[in-house]
């Protein structure tokens, strides 16, 4: 065979290619099983909320407040640490309702959540809850007042 006719397909030999001209033995490329061959150009993305925005997260806590003890007079604080993506909304509960005090003063910041009460009166006393919801998701946290 000269070098102008046709060659002859190579041979596999499970890992091993022979070429029969040069007889040459050269390995297989091998993938990895890790990876995959993906068709990028027909590769969608699912249309979910979920992966509208692979940045978004649901809201954690990674700072919880406790049950709080007082005296009537006593100031009274619950704070957390939280994230989430987007920006949580922040709902302070007052034994499973809305919080209507006007004496309790609220502060929410970019990744912290505080609530203080003052002057610590008999009404004051029962659970406390923070409720922190965005798109994907919510986290609750609940804790107690109780006279000392």
């Amino acid at each position: 065979m000269d070098r102008y006719s046709p060659r002859p397909p190579p041979r596999s030999y499970s890992n091993l290619n022979v070429d029969c001209l040069d007889n040459v033995v050269r390995p297989v490329p091998q993938r990895s099983p890790l990876t995959k061959q993906v068709n990028q150009l027909a590769y969608e993305i699912p249309k979910n909320k979920y992966a509208q925005n692979p940045w978004n997260y649901a809201p954690e806590f990674l700072k919880v407040f406790g049950d709080v003890r007082v005296h009537v007079g006593g100031k009274a604080v619950f704070d957390c640490v939280l994230l989430g993506s987007p920006r949580p909304k922040v709902c302070w509960l007052f034994n499973d309702e809305k919080m209507r005090f006007n004496d309790v003063q609220v502060d929410d910041t970019a990744d912290m959540c505080r609530l203080t009460v003052p002057y610590v009166m008999p009404h004051h006393f029962g659970t406390f809850t923070v409720l922190c919801e965005n798109e994907v998701g919510r986290a609750v946290a609940s804790a107690q007042l109780l006279p000392l």
